[in-house]
């Protein structure tokens, strides 16, 4: 294996054992159970010498879901963890909620520390980050109620207020705008790509 930053150097983490998480500690991804991410994390905080960072977004919810506020994971079945590879590996993969390390044949990737200070900062000591809305001009969303129920349509408009939008639809084969409630519109886009 090289001793790159990128890629996990066993030599370079054996010659500083004494598990701090300052020295010979490195930052991992690690695979959780899947829905499991949350009860992975908490887990591993409670480990001596490991540091665990599970990045979340959260927004207010759309159709079905309409005015609630929903918290997901930025990674959905993944969130880092630095430790000591030698001393640590073997409590943190069979961490409960834990499914495996990351790794690429024999190669454990190594995740910079300015990676995941970046996230840090974004997303606070909460590791929580709330989203705009959700609905965006140009996004493809899906009508979930009323008779147009199941048709597909591109935002023209966010109306005042934000409790309406205008739709560009497909139908008879020409292209017709309407008006409708957001709260009967899904937004079938992936939320993570806002924060890009």
């Amino acid at each position: 294996m090289s001793g790159s930053k990128s890629n996990f150097n066993l030599d370079a983490a054996s010659e500083n054992k004494t598990g701090n998480i300052g020295e010979g500690a490195f930052w991992f991804c690690l695979r959780t159970q899947p829905r499991r991410e949350t009860f992975a994390h908490t887990f591993l905080r409670k480990l001596e010498a490991v540091e665990s960072f599970f990045p979340r977004i959260r927004f207010r919810g759309t159709g079905r879901r309409q005015g609630r506020w929903i918290t997901e994971s930025l990674f959905p079945g993944y969130l880092f963890c630095k430790f000591n590879w030698q001393q640590q590996v073997r409590a943190v993969s069979y961490s409960p909620g834990v499914s495996g390390l990351i790794h690429f044949g024999n190669s454990h990737p190594v995740i910079p520390d300015e990676v995941i200070a970046q996230l840090q900062s974004t997303f606070g000591a909460d590791e929580v980050t709330t989203v705009d809305h959700p609905i965006k001009i140009g996004d493809r969303v899906l009508i979930e109620t009323g008779p147009m129920r199941g048709t597909e349509g591109i935002v023209c408009r966010v109306l005042p207020g934000k409790t309406r939008v205008a739709l560009l639809l497909e139908f008879l084969g020409q292209q017709t705008q309407i008006e409708i409630d957001i709260d009967q519109i899904q937004n079938p886009r992936d939320l993570r790509a806002a924060l890009a």
